[in-house]
């Protein structure tokens, strides 16, 4: 196959016949808007074959190690530009030709100033790139560039006043330069040329004017991309408009939601494109489109079958899918990864957990995006998590052994925060060990501690709010969500988790007598930056053919905790489904005494119908009944032998009784009907 050669430079006469002018009323460019607003984020993740299921861990870290190694010494400061407009609408015509790897185009902004009134302001702008023409109201206006990426636009005489909108049209052209992801590039695959552009997190001024801050969202965008045949040009939203003429082809993409900039793309080869179809909760049916590399055909159209299942799941799940509108959509390019652009996710290959990553985004990152990259943990721990819960549900994996790789990852290293310090450093942006593991983790954390049904209900809360839907949030949103679902002050929690560093390592001492089980705990920070993690730990008790799991409060160094199992104890396995990230040490001994006050307490009946008996007891103590996570739902003290417990305010369910007195303390099952 052979592409006829279209040098940006000799189509000038032709692009310049197909621009339309830029000349609308302000009635007019009020009917362009559409009233939604929408994000989202990328997915490093090195995934192998379709058939071949990497671990979760793999699918990330090995990514970002890889593009460390070329650019974790380049460092990123982007300017705070157009921070005086609001972006309403981006209409642009793109000429593009695969052969070379140039860009000519005209980009119409339509904006209203955030306080009036505006006669100049900035948008973010390579300056290896030329601007050809500026126009404002059909008048000549002046630019420059201030340093490597600000171009400074100056009205003159002309200003916009407080809530007045209107467009500026600029004509460039030039050679892009890309960043370490890639903004704009071009390779070949089976020596066919294809551009395409990946402008996460500061790259899409690599390649057009724009705004690029995470504080503004254009309500919708009109891209029109031409091409030489037989070249297809796929981007954000709807296909609206399809032509050839004399070799050469025009694409319309019109995408009428809201998009944050770095999740505006496209890509322009050779594809070869085929529909999936998938039901969502509405009964409606969405589109699936893919486009592929003609060679890969067969293999896409096999390996991309998951992905009908993954959208009924998180439209149904989570919350209706956020582009219900337009489409989802695959397609093919070189990165070593995905990139989860708004309604057309950019893939590597098919693998089952890119797949799951990037469509997870659209929730995650695309209809709610992190107003900083700070917080980029909202959009890749997020995705890395449930992609998790696909792998699991599909049988690949178990949430045990998901737990233990994001563990084995996290503690390579001794530092790192989710919460992400240095946002002009790619590398900590993106890394795989925090951003995306240490970021699922606490995920995996926080449902533990909070419970099934707290979980899922923040979730929701979280991302079907009015206030923060196609917007911007911070983590200080996520944790009131999941505060007011879960009625538990979460300030703790997540100043260890989220913003203190490294991880703790549980030492723990075991004596095991029959029944009987004395702990003592003990941990060490591996960072200075958390003295003490609080966090109750899980114990599994196993022994002839029986087995109990118990959990308590760590709150102190050399806490000692004791119980009785109801059965002869042989064994004991800290955390056994990997849901605390912590290391830990546990040492065993024999023949404890010293708990003959406690050793002969019954609890009768047990199950219990609301009332129960707890006797036995030979010296004056207190009794707490705590629910599976640790929290304390009932206590009294008392000074008889026998207590009667009035259980009719706990729910139906599994609690345990907690028996303390000077000897110690016991903890035994309670099970309420």
């Amino acid at each position: 196959m052979t592409i006829k050669d279209c040098s940006v430079d000799s189509s000038l006469v032709y692009l310049a016949n197909y621009f339309p002018v830029y000349q609308m009323s302000f009635s007019i460019k009020q009917r362009l808007f559409s009233i939604f607003v929408l994000g989202s984020q990328l997915c490093l993740s090195n995934k192998g074959s379709a058939q071949q299921i990497n671990t979760l861990s793999q699918l990330t870290e090995k990514e970002a190690i890889h593009h460390a190694k070329r650019f974790s010494a380049v460092q990123l400061v982007t300017p705070a530009n157009g921070g005086n407009i609001d972006v309403q609408y981006y209409r642009c015509h793109f000429l593009i030709n695969p052969a070379n790897d140039s860009i000519r185009g005209k980009v119409a902004i339509i904006f209203k100033p955030k306080a009036g009134p505006v006669n100049q302001f900035t948008l973010d702008m390579a300056n290896n790139l030329q601007v050809l023409s500026a126009r404002f109201r059909g008048q000549a206006v002046t630019t420059s560039f201030t340093g490597s990426s600000t171009l400074n636009i100056n009205l003159g005489t002309q200003s916009l006043l407080s809530g007045q909108s209107d467009s500026l049209v600029l004509q460039y052209k030039g050679k892009p330069i890309a960043s370490p992801f890639g903004s704009f590039s071009r390779v070949l695959h089976a020596g066919v040329p294809i551009v395409y552009t990946l402008s996460e997190p500061y790259g899409a001024k690599d390649w057009w004017p724009c705004k690029q801050a995470l504080s503004d969202k254009a309500d919708s965008i009109d891209f029109t991309i031409y091409t030489p045949s037989p070249n297809v040009a796929v981007s954000n939203g709807l296909l609206v408009q399809q032509s050839e003429t004399n070799g050469m082809r025009t694409y319309r993409w019109k995408h009428k939601y809201p998009v944050v900039t770095y999740l505006i793309a496209l890509a322009v080869t050779n594809y070869s494109h085929f529909r999936l179809k998938a039901r969502l909760s509405s009964g409606d049916t969405i589109p699936i489109d893919n486009y592929s590399y003609p060679e890969n055909l067969a293999q896409w159209q096999t390996g991309m079958a998951p992905i009908t299942g993954m959208m009924q799941d998180y439209d149904t799940l989570f919350a209706p899918y956020p582009f219900a509108g337009e489409k989802y959509a695959h397609a093919q390019f070189a990165f070593g990864g995905g990139m989860e652009h708004q309604t057309i996710s950019f893939m590597q290959n098919t693998d089952y957990g890119l797949q799951a990553h990037e469509l997870a985004h659209h929730w995650f990152g695309n209809k709610i995006t992190c107003a900083s990259w700070q917080d980029i943990w909202l959009n890749e721990g997020f995705a890395t998590y449930i992609a998790a819960m696909s792998y699991v549900k599909a049988g690949f994996s178990t949430w045990k052994q998901e737990g233990q790789q994001w563990i084995d990852l996290i503690t390579q290293q001794p530092g790192g925060s989710v919460f992400c310090s240095d946002t002009t450093d790619l590398y900590r942006i993106f890394s795989g060990r925090l951003s995306y593991g240490k970021g699922a983790m606490l995920l995996r954390m926080l449902r533990w501690k909070i419970g099934e049904n707290a979980f899922w209900s923040g979730i929701r809360s979280y991302i079907q709010s009015p206030q923060y839907a196609y917007g911007f949030v911070r983590t200080s949103d996520f944790i009131q969500q999941m505060e007011l679902a879960s009625g538990q002050n979460l300030t703790g929690f997540f100043n260890d988790w989220f913003k203190g560093e490294g991880y703790p390592t549980f030492q723990i001492e075991s004596s095991i007598n029959s029944n009987m089980v004395s702990l003592t705990v003990n941990q060490t920070s591996s960072h200075p930056s958390v003295s003490f993690f609080e966090t109750s730990l899980p114990f599994l008790l196993s022994g002839t053919g029986q087995d109990t799991l118990v959990q308590f409060q760590h709150a102190a160094n050399g806490q000692i905790f004791e119980f009785d199992a109801g059965f002869p104890v042989t064994s004991i396995k800290f955390d056994p489904e990997k849901v605390i990230l912590a290391k830990s040490t546990i040492s065993f001994a024999t023949g404890r005494s010293g708990l003959q006050s406690l050793s002969n307490i019954e609890i009768h009946p047990n199950p219990s119908n609301g009332f129960s008996m707890v006797s036995g007891f030979q010296k004056p103590g207190e009794l707490k009944i705590m629910d599976a996570r640790g929290i304390v739902l009932f206590n009294q003290k008392h000074s008889q032998e026998t207590v009667k417990l009035d259980l009719q305010k706990i729910a139906a369910g599994h609690y345990f009784l907690v028996i303390e007195n000077e000897d110690g303390r016991i903890v035994k099952k309670l099970i309420l009907q």
